[in-house]
């Protein structure tokens, strides 16, 4: 019924406001914006200016609530598709990236995380080294995580994140997850991955963190 669907819906908010909320303002200032990075939107936005943000959370309250209504849609749908394939012994077993894209509600949101300049620019990117499929290795471009600031609040970025995708799957693999152990760090203006540098990260604190939550 419609109440049902209300009272769901309701429910879905409240559980996903970590991520939700920020998704759904990025979804609609990108469009507003036509659809240009974040780091290309006015100041007041690109740096989440409390004043900027309610503002729009009030102009566009209806675009809001769209985008969280889509992304409860699709959280019936899938939920719907995993109880299916449970019941005729089907696992599903999901591939999460370890980095995330610099134009994404993520990185936007907790600009701190990141290895970001004031402006919200990337100063080192993701890739890997030269090898034998590559002389000049892979330049992705990804920002790089600020792993001593994540350590802080143990890792809860990464937990909130596994937590979301629990949901979804039964089964995660972290894609690249050797970067877990040691990343290859470029400047974010070089052209290639060639003058980049390993870098240890704490990949095994974070799981026993994300383990033991």
């Amino acid at each position: 019924t419609k109440h049902q669907l209300q009272l769901s819906y309701n429910h879905f908010v409240e559980e996903e406001k970590d991520w939700l909320d920020d998704f759904a303002l990025f979804m609609v200032l990108r469009e507003q914006h036509g659809n240009q990075p974040w780091i290309k939107w006015p100041a007041p936005l690109r740096d989440r200016k409390p004043e900027a943000l309610q503002s729009i959370r009030a102009e566009l309250a209806d675009k809001l609530d769209f985008q969280r209504f889509c992304q409860f849609l699709f959280s019936q749908q899938w939920q719907s598709l995993k109880q299916f394939s449970a019941e005729h012994g089907v696992l599903l077993f999901g591939d999460m990236p370890i980095y995330v894209s610099h134009d994404s509600a993520d990185v936007w949101a907790h600009r701190q995380l990141f290895t970001l300049d004031r402006q919200g620019r990337a100063r080192q990117v993701a890739g890997v080294p030269p090898d034998y499929f590559s002389k000049t290795g892979q330049r992705w471009g990804n920002p790089l995580y600020h792993w001593n600031v994540m350590k802080k609040d143990s890792f809860h970025w990464w937990n909130r994140r596994m937590q979301t995708q629990l949901k979804l799957f039964d089964l995660i693999r972290i894609d690249h997850f050797r970067g877990l152990v040691a990343y290859w760090a470029i400047a974010a203006d070089e052209e290639t991955a060639v003058n980049g540098h390993w870098v240890k990260a704490p990949g095994a604190a974070m799981l026993t963190t994300l383990h033991e939550m």
